[in-house]
């Protein structure tokens, strides 16, 4: 005899959509859970989970673009966004543009993405142009941008102008004398931009020279020579990776920190906190923005209001250390 879902929920004593919930790894209760287990093992119940998605019209997909998947926030944001996506039976579908600059290539991206028939897709990008907005505005699902403000559909973005404020503040109380940042492109409106306008803002008493980098340590290590020749007491590098960069150029010139420049970043890695080279950093949330973004992308496929799930807010703090905090000079 074949067996369905509503004989499962008959024979456990709960609703149609609560045994759903149970397959698609929704949220019920243990005393629930335990009663459904025990009847899908009686009956070696095996849902058929590809004609299931057919009548919903479903594909259980989410589409995702980002620009670069190897570096440690993205890698935390796309891990906590899958891990909260399967409770509720999605899965990620990921696209990466490996840093391209060319718009083209994303709505490209875009296009591809749209042809695996997703049920929504989040688009994380540096930059968000017009032709893109007007894209997947004719795609006719849900989309949620991450990483920058956007005024046509919902975002979900770490706070990074209030990031380069803490850091501002923080580096203002060291007096430095030639202080200097080391920004990521500002055409990046919230890394780039943001992160360095909070950090003018923060650091107002004092007066930093800026240089735009790329977003990855070579982009550093080419303005060697406008770094060396400024001589700076203090560095704030946009992003910790950048400061792998700046070490090489330190370590060429026989240098060390803190004894002879002070180094402090945003993001907080591995290879920065006490463990390792002991970096001052802002830490940020990328964890619970994860789950935010999963939640958000849920909350657009809701067909009824009761579905929609709370979200959690993140939190922006400063990682205080000796190799910036120690002046030598």
């Amino acid at each position: 005899m074949s067996m369905t879902i509503s004989d499962i929920a008959k024979l456990s004593g709960v609703a149609k959509s609560t045994v759903s919930r149970y397959f698609n790894g929704g949220s019920i209760s243990d005393k629930t859970k335990k009663k459904i287990e025990k009847v899908v093992q009686e009956t070696d119940f095996h849902p058929n989970t590809i004609a299931s998605r057919l009548k919903s019209k479903k594909n259980y997909l989410i589409g995702v673009i980002v620009d670069e998947l190897s570096t440690r926030s993205v890698g935390i944001l796309i891990d906590s966004m899958q891990q909260e996506l399967n409770k509720h039976g999605y899965q990620l579908f990921i696209l990466s543009n490996r840093e391209t600059e060319n718009q083209e290539d994303k709505t490209r991206s875009l296009q591809l993405l749209a042809d695996q028939n997703v049920d929504a897709i989040v688009f994380g990008s540096s930059q968000v142009t017009r032709e893109q907005i007007q894209f997947l505005t004719n795609l006719k699902i849900p989309v949620l941008i991450l990483g920058q403000k956007n005024s046509v559909f919902p975002y979900r973005k770490i706070d990074d102008y209030k990031g380069g404020y803490l850091m501002g503040q923080y580096i203002s109380t060291l007096k430095p004398q030639r202080p200097l940042f080391l920004s990521m492109p500002l055409y990046d409106l919230a890394a780039g931009t943001e992160r360095l306008n909070g950090f003018v803002e923060g650091a107002a008493s004092i007066k930093s020279k800026v240089i735009e980098c790329g977003y990855n340590p070579e982009s550093v290590y080419q303005h060697k020579e406008e770094i060396v020749s400024y001589k700076p007491d203090v560095v704030v590098c946009a992003s910790d990776y950048l400061i792998l960069g700046l070490l090489h150029i330190i370590k060429e010139l026989d240098l060390s920190f803190p004894e002879d420049v002070r180094i402090a970043g945003f993001g907080n890695y591995d290879f920065s906190n006490k463990y390792a080279l002991d970096l001052t950093s802002i830490d940020f949330d990328y964890p619970t923005l994860g789950i935010n973004t999963a939640r958000a992308v849920i909350n657009l496929l809701a067909e009824n209001e009761k579905d929609m799930l709370d979200e959690n807010d993140y939190n922006t703090r400063l990682i205080e250390r000796n190799s910036t905090a120690n002046s030598t000079k």
